[in-house]
């Protein structure tokens, strides 16, 4: 396959830069959690530059959530599908790959509802969608009756094999999916890290750390999660942890894990990375901690994702970065969503939104 040429790359960063300016202000967001139903935020995204082509078929009422969730996703897919065309060889792999993540998390939320079976077949075909250069068959994963047949229907995927012995362990009765997901997720992962050492040298040095800091802060999740709430042992948890390693090693774990309390261990941890150590330690300070540090691990993502999208002309780190700046406005659009669905405290919940919005806004509250 031809590489994307120069020009090429030139016209998605500019094209870009015009996508960026579509992306919800503080403004926007305040506005957003000060609405009282889905129809109200519909309408209200209906409105807005980034959302509005994309939603004028939802109907003027009664919209349920799910469809104007899957709406606000579809944003996302379809710029994504109009950058495809420009793109070729390592960088098209690379991006087909990012969007791999969309996939991923049908794929585990498949594996969820065959799990509990809480939704029916039609209610959970429609909470999915189709995403750009997938090769998941939605329709032979949701005629699965149980854990062997899923796995049967990814045989001809590139997850069968990262999958099949989590699968066979649910199947002998394991209870938690947690390792069925890290699998997944190492598996995408590993490949867009492997994809960056395709691109030419200028790309790479720019990208690596957008997506190498993910890999030491995903590492370090897991190593939390795998030694403090599964229990499993240091071996366990490094037989789990991404094959590919970005600064922080295996040699860094092991030391950190000679810590017996997580105070500890970031003492370790910030000898070296005191910014990841802040990060753990601020959040896990915190009384609903996993919640924040799951938020503080992409805020960190989202400010990275800036940075590199201001640097230099428009080229195809620009793309990149402005679709993972994107995606985490998905992400708290969708929260947004849910948050005012349930009813929850809205001065609370935008404590929650990955994208920091300015103060100020409280002001606006009714």
């Amino acid at each position: 396959m031809h590489s994307t040429s120069k020009g090429q790359a030139t016209a998605i960063g500019v094209k870009s830069h015009v996508l960026f300016s579509r992306l919800l202000t503080s403004d926007e967001y305040w506005a957003l959690l000060n609405l009282n139903s889905t129809a109200e935020i519909a309408d209200f995204l209906k409105q807005t530059a980034g959302y509005k082509e994309h939603l004028e078929t939802l109907p003027p009422a009664q919209i349920h959530r799910v469809d104007l969730e899957n709406a606000v996703r579809s944003a996302i897919l379809s710029e994504a599908t109009s950058f495809l065309s420009y793109l070729a060889g390592p960088r098209r792999r690379l991006f087909i790959d990012w969007l791999g993540w969309y996939e991923a998390e049908h794929l585990k939320s498949i594996f969820r509802w065959i799990r509990v079976k809480r939704l029916d077949r039609d209610e959970m075909r429609n909470r999915l969608f189709v995403v750009p250069g997938s090769k998941l068959s939605y329709g032979l994963l949701l005629n699965s009756r149980d854990y062997s047949e899923a796995l049967e229907a990814l045989k001809d995927t590139k997850y069968y094999k990262a999958v099949a012995e989590p699968v066979r362990r649910l199947i002998n009765g394991e209870e938690s999916l947690f390792s069925l997901e890290l699998a997944i997720d190492n598996l995408v992962e590993t490949s867009l890290y492997n994809d960056l050492k395709s691109l030419p040298a200028s790309e790479q040095k720019l990208l690596e750390p957008l997506f190498g800091s993910r890999i030491d802060l995903l590492n370090l999740y897991h190593f939390h999660r795998c030694t403090w709430y599964y229990q499993m042992t240091l071996e366990e948890t490094l037989s789990r942890m991404l094959p590919v390693k970005y600064k922080v090693k295996t040699h860094h774990l092991r030391e950190m894990a000679k810590g017996a309390t997580w105070e500890e261990r970031l003492d370790k941890l910030a000898v070296t990375f005191p910014i990841y150590a802040k990060i753990f330690r601020d959040a896990l300070e915190k009384e609903d901690r996993e919640l924040a540090l799951e938020m503080s691990i992409k805020r960190y993502n989202y400010f990275k994702a800036l940075s590199i999208f201001e640097k230099g002309p428009p080229a195809f780190h620009t793309a990149l970065s402005y679709f993972v700046l994107k995606s985490h406005e998905l992400d708290d659009v969708i929260r947004v969503i849910e948050d005012v669905r349930y009813d929850y405290d809205r001065s609370q919940a935008a404590n929650y939104l990955i994208r920091p919005i300015i103060s100020g806004g409280e002001s606006k509250w009714q």
